[in-house]
């Protein structure tokens, strides 16, 4: 399922409002932290990013990285999800793991 958001899949920040956070888990956009603040710089507008393995990532609870293409640099991020809300992620959003769970 395509997320509602014009096809944002994620988003990458400093920090959520814990309502934010909770909105985006919902509409199934990952709500994605740096680990190290800093690494904020290391990203621009038009870099080229990828996440691989996410899936895996989000359901096994291990450390994401994020590649950037564009420069070559690989950076740790964070997500904080309890147990059902990586089942929600997992299913694309809370409908389809109301969906799926009835």
């Amino acid at each position: 399922m395509v997320p509602l958001y014009l096809g944002v899949k994620g988003v990458i920040a400093k920090s959520f409002a814990r309502i934010h956070m909770a909105n985006l888990i919902n509409s199934g956009i990952l709500p994605l932290t740096f680990k190290n603040p800093a690494d904020y710089d290391n990203v621009s507008l038009m870099d080229e990013l990828k996440l691989p393995s996410i899936l895996e990532c989000i359901e096994s609870g291990k450390n994401i990285i994020l590649e950037n293409l564009s420069t070559g640099k690989s950076i740790p991020l964070d997500i904080v999800l309890s147990d059902r809300q990586r089942k929600i992620m997992a299913a694309g959003g809370l409908l389809n793991y109301t969906k799926i769970s009835n």
